[in-house]
C-alpha cells in the first residue's frame, strides 16, 4: 500500500472519529441529529460545511445499533463518492443528491408515522448474513443484515431510532418546526410558538368579549 493511500484512510478514519462525537454531543444524542438532519438547507451549505455533514451521514450509517434485538449491518454497497479512487465499498462518503433523498426518505416515515400511527419502511433487497462461531462471538454464529443501495442502511438505523424515540418526535403545532418532546403533553417547540398561540387565543376571546358588550 502506498504511503498517499496509507494517508488517505489514516485522514478518513480521523475524520470518522470526530463525526461520531460531533453526533453524541448533539442535544439528545443521535436523534437529536436526525431531527437536525432532516430540517436543513442542504442546498445552502458551502462544500466543506457539506463535506463535515457527510462524514456525519456515514458515521451515523455505520454506527452499532444498540438496541437489543437489532441486528449488526455488513455493508453491501457503499456511497457514491469515493474518498480513495476505486475503493466502491469502504472510504465512501454520500453525495449531496443522497443526502437530499434521505431527508425526503426520513420525512415521509415520520409523516407516516404521524398520520397512521406506523410508518412501513421496505426493504427490497435486504440479505440476512450467518456467520461461523468466532466471527463476533467465541461460542456461537452470528446474525447480520445487508441491504442496498446504502441509503437503505441508514434506513436500518433510522427504523430502530425511531422505535425508541417516536412518541418523542413531533412538529411543532405552531410553526412545524420538528422538536423532541421533552414532556408528553408538549405541542411546541419553544415557549415562543406557546406565547404565539396564546396571545391569538386571549385577543380572540377578548375581542368576542367587546363585542358583545358593544351590542
Amino acid at each position: 500500500m502506498s504511503e498517499k493511500r496509507q494517508a488517505i484512510r489514516e485522514q478518513f478514519h480521523d475524520e470518522m472519529t470526530k463525526a461520531g462525537e460531533r453526533i453524541k454531543a448533539f442535544p439528545h444524542g443521535e436523534i437529536g441529529w436526525l431531527v437536525n438532519f432532516i430540517q436543513l438547507d442542504l442546498e445552502a451549505f458551502t462544500p466543506s460545511e457539506w463535506m463535515v455533514l457527510a462524514y456525519e451521514i456515514a458515521r451515523f450509517t455505520e454506527e452499532e445499533v444498540p438496541q437489543r434485538h437489532a441486528m449488526r449491518i455488513a455493508s453491501e454497497s457503499g456511497w457514491s463518492v469515493q474518498a480513495i479512487p476505486g475503493e466502491e465499498l469502504e472510504y465512501t462518503l454520500p453525495s449531496r443528491k443522497e443526502g437530499t433523498e434521505l431527508q425526503r426518505t426520513i420525512r415521509k416515515h415520520l409523516e407516516h408515522l404521524w398520520d397512521n400511527g406506523l410508518a412501513p419502511v421496505t426493504f427490497s433487497a435486504l440479505t440476512l448474513i450467518v456467520t461461523m462461531p468466532g466471527a463476533f462471538h467465541k461460542h456461537h454464529g452470528s446474525l447480520l443484515v445487508a441491504t442496498s443501495p446504502k441509503s437503505k442502511e441508514f434506513e436500518y438505523r433510522l427504523v430502530h431510532l425511531l422505535a425508541q424515540h417516536a412518541k418523542r418526535i413531533r412538529p411543532c403545532q405552531e410553526c412545524q418546526h420538528i422538536f423532541i418532546a421533552v414532556r408528553v403533553d408538549q405541542l411546541f417547540c419553544t415557549p415562543r410558538c406557546q406565547m404565539r398561540v396564546a396571545s391569538r387565543k386571549w385577543r380572540k376571546a377578548n375581542l368576542k368579549t367587546r363585542r358583545k358588550e358593544h351590542r
